[in-house]
């Protein structure tokens, strides 16, 4: 059927009246007549318990769930940081210039940005941060109960060991190495790492997610909350929902914080009806969806163990852009709003920190307090699920009539076994990092532990393997014009074309240009490879 004049009429006047907003009117206005016509769900409210929060997060995402981690202690039970960077490492104290200039050697984590250096240095920030009224919760009495989950590829050459090092001691002087595990023997490189979706592990993919056959996400759900119900293997009934961002920003224009319009939300079939939890995953740099659509949101790994233990996936979503400049729509970690010194953007009044805080209060809404479950008795679902060449995780099922749990080792199946802790442990996990060797078995069993300081029986006895030790690597992942400048590589002048070829060994590694990347390994002092550890 032809269209009449009239609607032909009609059609073209909105698209002038359109035009017209958009040229004379402020963006804000014009997103919201946009919005009239093609409006986006607001977040709705499921009554979840806001003082069961995790967050977790890869590159600027894993940045941003450690600021938002310290910030908002109170309601978190854990972190998942995957390649990040110390709390404040930029140093909010200086103009924005000088913080991406820090941030990029944060990054490389070289002294004194890495490390114990980079750690103090963190510690001193977040004190600094405490004395000043609502800045963030405060450290020393919260930070000590929380579950750390950290994990650094050993091929990752973007945001390098020393980084992640000075995570790992950042935590440690607030928290016991035992609710800290540490994944560092993962060959993968700066990446999201999954059990089943995604590119080659060793590869640089679209969508800066890698399939290394190992499920970081469920790993790292498992060590904050303790023994899950196994994931579905494909989604089928909770529904992933698109909600406006806008609200939760001050004048209700997201994009002047740096996000999307559009976040989305992993809401499971169980959570219309019963309480739940929240964990808010924290995308990388160049991740957001208007850039590969659904590959975080619904490919991380997350979904699947977050459908059968009644959680809800909360994805903020960013946005490039040239006002404030993040080409590649990075999480704000280093207040790219703020371009004078004493910047907020690590505290809870930083503005992406604040809308985040707000989603939450949103799925918060409604809540209603339910008693505490179990019974007292032998702890269950005892497992040892991942290890490295000196540490093992452990975890078991949460049991909140349990006052803590005792854990013990062995070297022999039936013992004797001594006990690793000297007081009871709270929550549901523990990392043995005491006096491991690489690639030895031990043997562990658990006990919960009564407000009289009573034990239950123990537990079955799990056996853990820790790993041989990884493979020494020294990865470098950049373009390549920086790989020049920074003496790995040099332009060939005798090639047809310009490329650009490795230190020492001359491998070639493609267009002398800034948006040609490469990952290099350092054999020694001055000599480069193209390639990766195996």
């Amino acid at each position: 059927m032809r269209p009449s004049r009239l609607s032909v009429f009609v059609a073209a006047s909105l698209i002038l009246i359109a035009g017209a907003i958009y040229l004379l009117f402020p963006s804000s206005l014009f997103k919201g007549v946009v919005k009239f016509f093609n409006p986006t769900a607001s977040l709705a409210a499921y009554g979840v318990d806001l003082q069961q929060t995790s967050v977790s997060g890869v590159s600027s995402g894993a940045a941003m769930a450690v600021q938002i981690h310290v910030a908002h202690s109170s309601i978190m039970r854990g972190v998942g940081v995957i390649a990040g960077v110390g709390y404040d490492c930029v140093d909010s104290r200086q103009p924005l210039g000088l913080r991406v200039a820090r941030g990029l050697n944060c990054a490389d984590g070289s002294a004194p940005y890495g490390g114990s250096d980079g750690a103090d240095f963190s510690v001193a920030r977040t004190t600094d941060a405490v004395t000043v009224p609502g800045a963030i919760d405060d450290p020393a009495a919260n930070l000590p109960r929380q579950k750390v989950w950290l994990f650094s590829g050993y091929n990752d050459g973007e945001v390098r060991r020393g980084a992640m090092d000075a995570v790992a001691q950042y935590y440690g002087h607030y928290i016991d190495a035992a609710n800290i595990f540490y994944k560092t023997n993962n060959h993968a490189p700066h990446a999201l790492v999954t059990a089943n979706y995604g590119g080659p592990c060793l590869a640089l993919n679209s969508d800066f997610i890698n399939n290394c056959g190992y499920d970081a996400a469920g790993q790292l759900l498992e060590y904050i909350y303790g023994h899950l119900n196994a994931p579905v293997s494909a989604i089928q009934s909770g529904q992933v929902l698109a909600f406006d961002q806008n609200e939760f920003v001050p004048g209700h224009d997201a994009g002047a914080a740096g996000f999307a319009d559009t976040g989305y939300v992993y809401v499971p079939t169980a959570c219309t009806s019963q309480t739940c939890r929240v964990h808010v995953v924290f995308h990388g740099c160049q991740q957001y969806a208007g850039n590969v659509g659904d590959a975080v949101y619904r490919h991380g790994g997350y979904n699947e163990w977050a459908e059968t233990n009644r959680i809800i996936v909360l994805y903020p979503q960013t946005q490039a852009s040239t006002i404030p400049l993040n080409p590649k729509g990075c999480f704000d970690w280093w207040g790219l709003n703020e371009p004078l010194g004493n910047a907020q953007f690590a505290r809870k009044t930083g503005s992406q920190i604040a809308a985040v805080k707000a989603m939450l209060d949103r799925l918060a809404q409604n809540y209603v307090a339910s008693a505490g479950s179990g019974t007292f008795g032998t702890p269950q679902d005892f497992e040892g699920p991942d290890s490295t060449a000196t540490s093992v995780a452990l975890i078991w099922l949460a049991n909140t009539a349990a006052t803590g749990f005792n854990v013990y080792r062995s070297t022999s199946s039936t013992g004797p076994f001594a006990k690793l802790n000297s007081t009871p442990r709270s929550g549901a996990s523990f990392a043995d990092q005491q006096q491991l060797l690489p690639s030895t078995t031990y043997y562990y069993q658990v006990k919960a532990v009564d407000q009289n300081g009573n034990e239950s029986a123990a537990s079955g006895t799990v056996t853990a393997v820790t790993t041989a030790l990884p493979p020494a690597c020294d990865p470098y992942f950049s373009d390549n014009v920086t790989h020049e400048t920074k003496l790995r590589a040099y332009a060939d002048p005798f090639s047809a074309y310009l490329r650009t070829r490795a230190m020492g060994t001359n491998d070639d590694m493609g267009w002398n240009t800034s948006s040609t990347l490469t990952e290099l390994i350092q054999q020694s002092p001055g000599v480069f490879h193209k390639g990766y550890c195996p």
